[in-house]
């Protein structure tokens, strides 16, 4: 605890490090940029057709083929059905407002508020790590530590369903991304993948959010109609920008922030935890924590928040 007081000696290292905010790629704003300039104006009356064929027939393959290879081939979502929405929390705040309306919903303790803070009601929404609801609810990783462990694996393999944020994935190492996506596999056809673009590929300034559902997934056959209703008005622009981003690119620059990040722990003489995501590192304190730091307390962890400088 000593060590972690000494790291962060002002008010101002403290609050640096409560909040999970993306650090942006220049190569993703280069994206963003040759899709503005293309855009002509029967992009825009084109829209709900054209548009929406193209989001379709074009898009929800190359994402697929994507996830595909950043899973080191652990995963084959080819078949999966892709609904969208403005971002990725406008579609999770819909999928869990509509189960808790007559099931539990259950969230893993440490892990995103967003599951929750977006729903009118969540009497039936609870922080329980047996994960025994209708639908469990994870990010991957976990903003609570970075990782995907054993305990979080049981607790989606108790539900009957679950909701996957895929936020910070990308940013893993490919060996963990590889090894995360086999020990996911067996629970993907029960499981709604969000991919969270603003997160794992650093699309803020113009979010994107996209759900890919197996075909035999238990609520699609309930709402469907609502999903594709939602996916007319998904964002062909940040659609379009993700499809000329190159993840190699992004993965380079990963690996200096994670080199970043180690540099700074060992220099504070930090425990250097190699695995999960380098924007979130979580230390069990070995005594009590002073009050000062209680914002970085998350159940029985403190959690800090990197924001590498931005080297690309």
């Amino acid at each position: 605890m000593d060590r972690l007081s000494r790291a962060l000696p002002t008010d101002a290292d403290v609050e640096r490090f409560r909040p999970l905010l993306p650090v942006g790629y220049s190569h993703v704003a280069e994206a963003y940029r040759g899709v503005a300039a293309s855009i002509d104006v029967a992009d825009l009356t084109d829209h709900y057709g054209a548009g929406l064929g193209a989001f379709e027939e074009r898009f929800v393959p190359h994402l697929a083929r994507v996830l595909g290879e950043l899973s080191g081939g652990a995963w084959d979502l080819s078949g999966y059905r892709a609904f969208a929405a403005g971002s990725d929390v406008d579609l999770m705040t819909h999928v869990v407002t509509a189960v808790s309306r007559d099931g539990s919903v259950a969230l893993y303790p440490g892990d995103w508020w967003g599951f929750r803070v977006g729903c009118p009601s969540d009497d039936r929404i609870a922080w329980d790590a047996r994960g025994e609801a209708a639908l469990a609810c994870l990010c991957v990783p976990s903003v609570r530590n970075g990782h995907v462990t054993d305990e979080m694996l049981s607790f989606l393999g108790a539900a009957d369903a679950c909701l996957l944020n895929l936020n910070l994935y990308p940013t893993l190492a490919a060996a963990e991304r590889r090894q995360v996506a086999e020990r996911l596999a067996p629970l993907l056809t029960r499981s709604i993948l969000s991919i969270s673009f603003s997160r794992g590929f650093g699309m803020t300034a113009s979010q994107l959010g996209v759900a890919l559902v197996h075909p035999a997934h238990p609520l699609l056959a309930r709402y469907e109609t609502q999903w594709r209703w939602l996916t007319y008005f998904h964002n062909a622009l940040a659609a379009q920008a993700f499809e000329r981003v190159d993840p190699r690119v992004l993965e380079a620059v990963d690996d200096e922030r994670r080199r970043w990040v180690h540099a700074w722990l060992g220099e504070r003489g930090l425990p250097i935890v190699a695995s999960g995501s380098y924007y979130v590192k979580s230390f069990r304190p070995d005594g009590p924590v002073p009050e000062r730091l209680a914002p970085l307390v998350r159940g029985d962890l403190l959690r800090l928040c990197f924001k590498p400088p931005q080297v690309g």
